[in-house]
C-alpha cells in the first residue's frame, strides 16, 4: 500500500495537471482496486483544475501545491492555489441540473469523497478517500 508522500508545485497548465496525475497513477501502483483508483483521480483531478482554472485562472506562470497521502485503507489530497478563494459555504448543498457543463466540484467531492474540508478562503481544499475494497488478486 502506498505509505510514502506525493507532493509538488504544479505549472497552472493542462500539462502540468496531466503530469501530476500521471506520477498519481504511477505512485498508486496496483495496490488499490480500479473503483478506488478511479475514484482517488478523479477526485486528484477535480481539485488540481480547480485550482488551475478559478484560482490561477489557466495562467501560466502560477502554480498549485498539491500533496497526497496514502496508507491504512485511506487517501489523502491537497491542493491550494494562489488565488482568492470562493464562498464555498453558499455552494455546499447547491445541486446542479443535469445539462450543466460546470460547477459540479463540490457534488464530485461530496460523492466521491469520505471527508472535505476547505479553508476559510476558499483557495485550498483537503479531501479524505476511504478505500472501500480490498485488491482483487487472481
Amino acid at each position: 500500500m502506498m505509505t510514502e508522500e506525493l507532493r509538488a508545485s504544479i505549472l497552472a497548465n493542462q500539462d502540468g495537471v496531466e503530469a501530476f496525475c500521471w506520477k498519481f497513477q504511477q505512485w498508486l501502483g496496483a495496490d488499490i482496486n480500479s473503483r478506488d483508483a478511479f475514484a482517488a483521480e478523479l477526485l486528484l483531478r477535480e481539485a488540481l483544475v480547480n485550482g488551475v482554472e478559478h484560482g490561477c485562472h489557466g495562467g501560466d506562470g502560477h502554480e498549485v501545491l498539491c500533496v497526497v497521502r496514502g496508507g491504512k485503507g485511506r487517501i489523502f489530497v491537497f491542493v491550494k492555489d494562489p488565488g482568492a478563494g470562493f464562498d464555498w459555504k453558499n455552494l455546499w448543498n447547491f445541486e446542479v441540473g443535469g445539462d450543466a457543463c460546470s460547477g459540479r466540484g463540490i457534488q464530485i467531492y461530496k460523492t466521491y469523497g469520505t471527508q472535505v474540508r476547505f479553508n476559510r478562503a476558499g483557495n485550498s481544499v483537503f479531501i479524505k478517500l476511504k478505500l472501500k475494497q480490498k485488491m482483487e488478486r487472481n
